[in-house]
């Protein structure tokens, strides 16, 4: 997708010493031969386990004994954390003592978001938003003591809620997506009262201090007809304050080439950036390696134009990459056996985010817990859950079954558990 276009880089020093400030964090993914432990427990340990016995997350007065000149920290959007969890299939497991575990593994990782999506793309559980409004307010006490929260897609792209019209989903580009008459028009039949029955539900159980923010959907768009997605986002975000005046809510887009493709400097992008009624700019890229080559969705172009400048009105989002990864494995990079180039090249992809200030958060896809009795949402091509030489998951630092001892997730574990967060 490269096309040459380039941005001068600003705040060079302000990148440069922020980076100084959390590239200790990454060279944790170097380390290996961690014991496997469970949430709290304490091992004894010797050589690399005992240096990855004392790192701990950046605290507020880390940050500011790093940086004399007065750098600020970054902003920690996410329940006072810095990483997210995908589970997409969170709501939908089927054997209860995984809430629980996920939730736990989610606070082992130092992550202070769970994103799940409120549509069931694995198995077609056509559950109603009542449903999963009473599921999210049963869960709630366990998520208050686990200080995770939720942030809840209320549609998945590639899955319609329950008694969507034919005319509304369909296959276009090669895969099975929601289509323009659902941002023009269908979206008040049968997601508007999917989305209400939901949110109030949830309300009227007392839970609503468990959702980080509403997301619209996973991956909204229009390519179709590109600026439909603008009077979508306005009408929509209406309709759930009528509801929730106060929770954050994000859109869930993954960038300016999928809001308007082949545009870098998207003037809807840049819309949703400036003026949209949300609270956060979101983004998703896998298998990234460079401006040339740019994996399925060019983030540098959100990164380098879209947000890069202040806003007219000097509004300034916090940009949060909700998934970002790479593939089990990558033509001319890296087989599916060779994960310690896979992995070099997630630690590649969190640096070269981590260098843009504007970046608040970051999210991991399907991480779910090794632990979990139901395994029917583990992704085998990307994601925590792909790692280990069988792509089942294994090798982590919480608990390597079926492996006898950690691996190459456990590396990157140990990475996204140390980026910054708040005590």
């Amino acid at each position: 997708m490269g096309n040459g276009l380039r941005h001068p880089r600003r705040h060079a020093d302000v990148n440069a010493r922020r980076w100084a400030i959390i590239a200790l964090t990454l060279i944790i993914g170097a380390l290996v031969g961690a014991a496997p432990r469970a949430p709290g427990e304490v091992a004894e340990a010797s050589g690399a386990e005992a240096r990855l016995a004392s790192v701990r997350p950046l605290t507020e007065v880390d940050l500011k004994a790093a940086s004399p000149d007065g750098l600020t920290a970054p902003s920690y959007v996410l329940n006072g954390h810095f990483l997210l969890l995908n589970m997409h299939g969170f709501l939908f497991q089927n054997d209860v003592r995984d809430f629980r575990e996920n939730a736990a593994y989610a606070r082992w990782m130092h992550a202070g978001v769970i994103r799940v999506f409120a549509t069931d793309a694995n198995r077609q559980q056509p559950w109603s938003g009542a449903r999963l409004g009473n599921l999210i307010g049963d869960l709630a006490p366990m998520l208050r003591e686990q200080d995770v929260k939720l942030l809840v897609a209320l549609v998945n792209n590639h899955q319609p809620v329950p008694g969507e019209s034919k005319e509304s989903v369909g296959m276009m580009d090669g895969y099975f997506q929601h289509l323009l008459p659902f941002y023009s028009a269908n979206w008040r039949r049968a997601y508007l009262p999917f989305v209400t029955e939901l949110i109030s539900t949830v309300r009227d159980r007392g839970a609503l201090d468990v959702i980080q923010a509403w997301e619209l959907g996973n991956e909204i768009h229009t390519q179709q007809s590109p600026p439909v997605v603008m009077s979508f986002v306005v009408d929509a975000v209406a309709e759930i304050r009528r509801l929730d005046p106060k929770t954050p809510i994000y859109p869930g887009s993954m960038g300016a080439n999928h809001l308007e493709p082949w545009h870098p400097q998207s003037a809807i992008a840049r819309w949703l950036y400036c003026d949209a009624p949300i609270d956060a700019y979101t983004l998703h890229a896998y298998d990234w390696l460079s401006r040339e080559r740019e994996g399925d969705m060019p983030i540098n172009w959100d990164l380098d134009y879209i947000t890069a400048d202040p806003c007219p009105s000097g509004r300034q989002l916090p940009v949060i990459v909700e998934e970002l990864g790479g593939s089990r494995a990558l033509d001319g990079l890296y087989t599916a056996q060779d994960e310690t180039e896979r992995l070099k090249q997630e630690l590649r992809q969190i640096r070269f985010v981590l260098d843009y200030p504007q970046v608040s958060g970051i999210g991991v896809w399907n991480g779910l817990s090794p632990r979990v009795v139901d395994k029917g949402y583990y992704d085998g091509r990307r994601g925590l859950t792909s790692y280990g030489p069988e792509g089942d998951g294994s090798g982590s630092c919480y608990d390597p079954a079926p492996l006898p001892k950690p691996g190459v997730r456990c590396q990157l574990e140990e990475t996204l558990r140390n980026l910054p967060a708040l005590p």
